[in-house]
């Protein structure tokens, strides 16, 4: 029987609470073979719909999985600091799933410090700065919608490259004006699904109208092409190799992985 994955975005927070791990922290406990005690909390946002509406775990997370994959990461591991143990458990994490967005993670040290309960290291992905690339196009006055469009990304997080802007034939609806095409590397505060929305709402404000005909002339046409290491429509590569062209210069790493 097929599943049903036309769903609304439904998202939900999954939490771990007090994982009760062992390791080595500090060269010192390294050299003596002393292993520390430590609590690891963590917590994901992702959209639960498609996993709601089939009751299917296919369609989920698997949080049990990458539960184990942590506890092999840390337990009777050995790690200078803490510091560093939370960032490879919150990379894990962000790593684990590209539907997986909102990461927390705790790492607690107890009685490291005389007179208090414990030391513990906090990250909140809120916090730090995702890496983006975008890809822009327009064919109606396209030279002032595109650099209308770079001031409205700049509201979004800070540009740090982008493409030169170059003109392309329509592909899928030819009887059109030529595009004009470029992308730009961003850095965001923004999740995933955060950044989508803000670029379908500077679409709205610039005055995109959307048709049947997904292909026909456009204002401007902004898309999410890679996010934190990982191209988002592998499709796109073979229909419009100019995207390619754009990810070569602005990120090549991007293409072997």
């Amino acid at each position: 029987m097929s599943k049903n994955i036309n769903t609304q975005i439904k998202l939900s927070r999954i939490e771990v609470r007090s994982l009760r791990l062992r390791a080595y922290i500090g060269f010192e406990n390294w050299e003596r073979e002393k292993l520390q005690d430590l609590v690891l909390s963590y917590s994901f946002t992702y959209d639960v719909g498609a996993a709601v509406e089939n009751d299917d775990v296919q369609f989920a997370v698997n949080y049990k999985a990458l539960t184990k994959q942590i506890i092999q990461l840390v337990d009777n591991q050995s790690f200078d600091l803490i510091e560093a143990l939370a960032d490879l458990i919150y990379r894990t994490i962000e790593n684990f799933n590209p539907k997986i967005q909102h990461v927390e993670v705790t790492v607690e040290k107890p009685h490291a410090l005389r007179f208090a309960d414990n030391v513990m290291v906090h990250i909140d992905s809120r916090e730090r700065y995702k890496t983006a690339l975008i890809a822009m196009g327009s064919n109606i006055d396209a030279e002032t919608h595109m650099q209308m469009a770079l001031i409205q990304l700049q509201a979004l997080g800070i540009i740090t490259q982008r493409s030169e802007f170059i003109t392309t034939k329509p592909l899928k609806f030819e009887d059109q004006p030529d595009f004009l095409n470029g992308a730009i590397e961003l850095k965001t505060k923004l999740s995933f699904l955060e950044l989508e929305f803000k670029l379908k709402e500077v679409e709205a404000i610039m005055g995109r109208v959307r048709s049947d005909n997904k292909n026909a002339p456009r204002v401007i046409d902004l898309d999410v092409l890679a996010f934190n290491g990982r191209i988002d429509d592998a499709e796109d590569f073979l229909d419009l190799p100019f995207l390619k062209e754009f990810v070569e210069k602005l990120n090549p790493d991007l293409l072997s992985t």
